[in-house]
């Protein structure tokens, strides 16, 4: 099985490249994501994943699975007030910038929504999908713990990731903490 979900990993890395630089070109600030949750919940529609928006529409929480245990997987979604000035074709324009990667945090986790989403049958249990604004001003999280991300159902464990150019390709660090998965990838 890990084989097959490996190779449908790969053969969404077109897909994947697509969706990061069509996020990259629309960063969104703060707590106000709608262009980024748009893109999110349309995704999520396509796949059938059924979905609910919180922080007052910016957060897009989906559910795959049935009952039983529940993990959440998390990835932020929105940038920094910096200039792009990369002159990639795909760079934004707008005055603010994803210079942190969460575009890759988004993307990375409507890959897995896709592929998990094809498995859903074989889960033992449930999986949330928290597309969060917020992080960078220390906000988003608080937010969504406020509005229940962690009830209805309770979630058992959650996985964080943020990508860093810090360690070397295809390093993946791992702790118990406030980040307890950091996958280190590069972008294309």
């Amino acid at each position: 099985m890990y084989r097959k979900i490996l190779e449908e990993a790969e053969a969404l890395q077109k897909d994947l490249v697509t969706w990061r630089r069509q996020l990259h070109q629309v960063p969104e600030i703060g707590m106000d994501l709608p262009k980024t949750s748009q893109y999110v919940q349309q995704k999520l529609s396509e796949w059938k994943i059924p979905f609910e928006r919180k922080a007052n529409g910016s957060c897009v929480v989906g559910t795959l699975g049935t009952e039983g245990s529940c993990i959440l997987l998390r990835g932020d979604m929105d940038a920094l007030p910096i200039c792009e000035e990369s002159g990639e074709e795909f760079a934004s324009e707008n005055g603010c910038m994803h210079a942190c990667g969460h575009d890759m945090h988004t993307t990375i986790l409507l890959g897995a929504a896709k592929i998990l989403k094809t498995h859903e049958s074989e889960l033992k249990g449930q999986v949330k999908l928290l597309f969060q604004p917020g992080e960078e001003p220390m906000v988003g999280a608080k937010t969504v713990i406020d509005e229940g991300i962690l009830t209805e159902p309770e979630v058992g464990a959650a996985f964080a990731m943020h990508v860093t150019s810090l360690a070397p390709k295809g390093m993946i660090l791992y702790g118990k903490h406030r980040f307890l998965l950091c996958m280190v990838l590069r972008s294309r």
